[in-house]
């Protein structure tokens, strides 16, 4: 049910988000903080199971900015202290992540659970249960049909957020970015068993992964071709016994095998793949509805995330009366599909380390080895052997005109391009590059440059990027 008072027959609201995982919930939370009034729509009531319980230590910061972090922590979710990896060859690696910075393993019951509260908690209303079916565009904004405990109702919402993962209430044509995949997955109880805490281990004609979940049950997944399925002949009531088997041959997870899952094996498709085209003046995609990467990294909760605050910031210029419109849309298409692009590079660069079962179809066709660096760069000099030289910016070093996040807002900016550079950069460490590196003509001495820095920044900020550019690559000594 919503929350607060009883709906009208017909909902009228500014923003609509329909779906509240991760992505939903927190675009619909900060859509509201910055100012808008917004509709979260959820099919399922909560907490509802879900897969895709590992976040990597890269979402702490995130989480941290968002005040969630403490509250991730006091739900008792699973910090694993070590994996095991059995993947480029037959050796078993123990791999334990830098002090302090190890991901969570999450019961995602609980951790959707969080954030739908948050997004509450920041005045999102909620509908829920309630089913959206296929969405019309009117003259002026969206209707959306939907269908409630308490009968059929009509929303109408001046801009659409599809947050529904690979279900896309919105529809429209997707470009696959890898090879198809399934993945077939139950949970385990551990008793007295031993397991890792999170393991890794290629086989020949797939990989699986494993990990303990909040409560003493163990997530097994395995990811193959569906031609595999077809070949062994799984069918609904032999998925359990297929994923034994796969056990029985496991190196990790044998000791599973000899016991029947607590769960029923459910199977889901596991593809990889990109909207080329994930938002327009009135809508917008996020989450798994605009892309989903390769399973292999566990970071699809963070991909998420980042997506939903790349969205929101997008909205909010959209809806804006004095917001750049083309700098918003070019800002969420190039950075959905630069995520999208680098997943798959890092993702086929890693099915490429291995080795013994490279031959074999799964293998081959995810294996994009990752280009030779070749020979190595010469030595360039120590940076301080550049302060009384003069120093210009590398040849291939431009500004070009970006789109950037402003405060709140997205426009168009002035940032550095090279071939060393993954992407534009517009800022760093919070100061615009443009004006500095505009400085870097051969004129000057570095020392001479830092000196000219410091009259608009501290000294040892200007120091930083001074340093950051000397690391890229992108200071040229002159004769």
């Amino acid at each position: 049910m919503t929350d607060g008072a009883e709906p009208a027959r017909r909902i009228h609201t500014e923003v609509c988000v329909l779906g509240a995982g991760p992505s939903g919930a927190l675009c619909a939370r900060r859509l509201t903080e910055l100012g808008h009034r917004v509709l979260l729509v959820e099919r399922h009531p909560f907490p509802r199971p879900h897969v895709g319980e590992a976040l990597t230590p890269a979402v702490r910061p995130l989480l941290d900015s968002l005040g969630l972090l403490q509250a991730v922590r006091d739900a008792g979710f699973v910090a694993p202290a070590w994996s095991c990896v059995r993947w480029a060859d037959e050796r078993v690696r123990r791999v334990r992540p830098p002090a302090g910075a190890s991901g969570f393993t999450v019961c995602r019951a609980r951790f959707d659970q969080l954030l739908l509260d948050a997004a509450r908690s920041a005045g999102v209303t909620v509908l829920q249960p309630a089913r959206a079916h296929r969405p019309h565009r009117l003259d002026a904004g969206w209707e959306v049909p939907l269908t409630t405990p308490e009968g059929p109702r009509s929303l109408r919402a001046r801009f659409l957020v599809d947050a529904t993962g690979r279900a896309r209430v919105l529809g429209g044509r997707v470009t696959r970015t890898d090879p198809r995949t399934v993945a077939l997955y139950a949970a385990w109880r551990v008793g007295t068993r031993r397991v890792p805490p999170t393991c890794l281990e290629a086989g020949p004609h797939g990989w699986l992964w494993g990990t303990l979940l909040p409560g003493e049950e163990y997530r097994v997944m395995a990811f193959t071709d569906p031609e595999q399925l077809r070949r062994s002949g799984v069918h609904r009531s032999s998925r359990a016994d297929f994923l034994r088997g796969l056990l029985a041959g496991s190196e990790l997870l044998r000791e599973l095998a000899a016991d029947r899952p607590a769960s029923a094996v459910a199977v889901c498709d596991a593809t990889g793949y990109l909207d080329p085209d994930p938002v327009a003046e009135d809508r917008i995609s996020l989450g798994e509805a605009a892309f989903a990467i390769d399973p292999l990294s566990s970071s699809g909760v963070d991909k998420a995330l980042q997506s939903a605050m790349a969205g929101a910031v997008t909205v909010h210029t959209l809806l804006g009366a004095g917001g750049d419109r083309r700098a918003a849309l070019a800002y969420y298409r190039d950075s959905q599909r630069a995520s999208a692009e680098q997943h798959a590079r890092w993702a086929g660069g890693y099915y490429a380390e291995h080795l013994p079962y490279r031959g074999n179809d799964f293998w081959r066709r995810r294996s994009r080895p990752l280009p030779d660096p070749g020979r190595e760069a010469p030595p360039r000099p120590g940076l301080a052997a550049l302060m009384h030289r003069r120093v210009r910016l590398a040849p291939a070093g431009r500004l070009t005109s970006t789109p950037c996040v402003v405060g709140d807002q997205v426009a168009f900016r002035p940032a550095l391009v090279h071939p060393a550079l993954p992407r534009p950069v517009a800022y760093l460490g919070g100061h615009a590059l443009a004006p500095l590196v505009a400085s870097l003509h051969g004129g000057h001495t570095l020392a001479e440059t830092l000196r000219a820095w410091s009259r608009t920044m501290p000294a040892d900020q200007a120091l930083t990027v001074a340093t950051w550019l000397h690391g890229q690559g992108l200071l040229a000594p002159q004769p």
